[in-house]
């Protein structure tokens, strides 16, 4: 049996307030060509399927319209778990029906694990969850951790002895490398749980973590299949395809349809460069060392890099000064006036100034008429 493990799509996230939707759709339809070509029998979705638990209509639209290319058009099983993202109730509804076009969704822990045989595999699907659910369901046990919420409930998982055991779980294993856009998971280590806890099963498929990395042989995360943070420019986005046959396993590499991309340098060798750039679409964000981050040089250089959402100027009182598009955008005009006055001048502008501003304001607003 072939399985393709994925997770973490976040469906609606966002980038310095720009939707990344069309970047998520260009990866499902990655993925139905995977499907076909790696010809896989079942997708697992370890997690955090959306970014919010009340989630855009446009989220949701596209969600349902990559089940139904997976689950009717072509005909596969698809097993989620819920993430802590995911809102587990509403990703849940409606399972007896979805089970009958073959999609498989956990979405509390208090349902029990969901098992699903498919073939030689006995798939175990563990949504996530939180210590409190744990306590209230085992309250013979002393749960002091979250590492001791998840022996207990693993504890609880019969294994197929005539099977290939696959578990699919979302959280955060100790040992792991956490990437910059794993913003619940980076928050201390109380939600860690250690590798040995998910002994005895062939493999294991895991979401929460955005970078893909093994662990201990048999765990894997997948990674997020997108993106989501500048910090993570340069690594690599990836699927995880598995062959049940000795769990050999394959990392498929993704590209983005328009890559976000770290620029550092001066001012004019980034106009420069901008002139002959290839992949103006990308989104950027550009560091400069020899200007500061004001709205005049966000625009010019936005007029070659529509995508631009962040930009950040040479340090002013040793510290760098940094504007993003939203902030740009919400600006008041004094706001503005302040900005260019400290960053050429040094000072902010006096009472005299800012009189004489407000005044030229004032006639712009009325459309030039003299009063």
């Amino acid at each position: 049996m072939r399985i393709l493990h994925t997770s973490d799509w976040h469906l609606g996230i966002t980038l310095n307030n720009m939707s990344l939707l069309e970047e998520q759709r260009c990866f499902l339809k990655k993925l139905y060509e995977l499907v076909d070509t790696e010809k896989i029998d079942v997708i697992v979705i370890a997690g955090d399927v959306f970014d919010h638990a009340v989630s855009s209509a446009d989220a949701i639209a596209l969600y349902n319209e990559a089940m139904t290319m997976l689950c009717i058009d072509q005909k596969k099983r698809v097993l989620i778990c819920a993430g802590n993202h995911d809102g587990a109730a509403r990703l849940s509804s409606c399972n007896a029906l979805l089970e009958r076009a073959g999609l498989y969704v956990a979405g509390s822990v208090r349902d029990g694990v969901k098992r699903i045989n498919t073939g030689d595999v006995a798939f175990h699907l563990l949504p996530y969850f939180s210590i409190d659910e744990v306590r209230y369901l085992h309250p013979e046990e002393e749960i002091k951790s979250y590492d001791g919420a998840m022996r207990t409930v693993i504890k609880g998982i019969e294994p197929d002895r005539e099977r290939s055991n696959v578990l699919i779980a979302h959280c955060f294993v100790t040992g792991a490398q956490p990437a910059e856009s794993d913003r619940s998971a980076m928050v201390g280590g109380a939600n860690m749980v250690g590798a040995d806890a998910f002994a005895g099963f062939d493999y294991v498929a895991l979401g929460h973590l955005h970078r893909a990395q093994e662990i201990g042989g048999n765990i894997r995360y997948s990674g997020s299949p997108v993106k989501f943070s500048f910090a993570e420019a340069d690594i690599k986005k990836s699927v995880t395809v598995v062959d049940t046959t000795g769990f050999s396993r394959q990392e498929i590499v993704l590209s983005m349809q328009h890559d976000l991309r770290v620029v550092k340098g001066n001012y004019s060798e980034i106009l420069d460069a901008a002139e002959k750039d290839m992949h103006r679409e990308d989104y950027l964000k550009i560091e400069l060392r020899d200007e500061y981050a004001h709205v005049e040089v966000l625009n010019t250089l936005r007029s070659y890099y529509p995508r631009l959402l962040s930009l950040v100027g040479k340090q002013l009182n040793n510290v760098k000064t940094s504007l993003s598009m939203e902030k740009a955008a919400s600006l008041h005009p004094e706001d503005i006036l302040t900005m260019f006055c400290q960053e050429y001048t040094g000072e902010k502008p006096n009472a005299t100034q800012m009189g004489w501003f407000r005044k030229a304001l004032e006639f712009e607003q009325k459309g030039g008429d003299a009063q």
